[in-house]
């Protein structure tokens, strides 16, 4: 993490958070010879009640609620987020889960199941 910011050089890392990150990843990678890592992006679509009035608390819950879920899954032995705004997503979450390769080579089942369950839980109103 120590070099991510030279591919944007407008962006100051966070030192705290490149700590934490930084644990984290040497604690995964210390428990598991084999990790395939799954980046996704987690947002409220457009003109939905959730979008309308969205708050980080919110979007917060509805991550906990799909990380408990996507942990269920025995190949996903790990996960981490974060919280971010921007004008054309307001609050969103870039997320990466961890899999225990030795259970799966194939991210994209894992990647769908992420995506339906997000879909079952911001799709109605708060």
């Amino acid at each position: 993490m120590n070099n991510s910011h030279q591919y944007n050089p407008l962006w100051n890392p966070d030192w705290f958070l490149s700590v934490i990150l930084d644990n984290h990843i040497d604690a995964m990678v210390a428990r598991y010879s084999c990790l395939l890592t799954l980046r996704l992006d987690f947002f409220y679509k457009k003109d939905t009640p959730r979008y309308l009035h969205q708050d980080h608390h919110a979007l917060e819950r509805d991550l906990r609620l799909l990380m408990n879920k996507m942990m269920q899954k025995a190949a996903i032995v790990g996960y981490f987020w974060v919280i971010e705004w921007t004008a054309d997503h307001g609050f969103h979450a870039h997320a990466a889960y961890w899999l225990d390769g030795h259970q799966t080579q194939r991210s994209y089942p894992f990647a769908q199941q992420a995506g339906e369950f997000w879909k079952q839980l911001t799709d109605v109103a708060p």
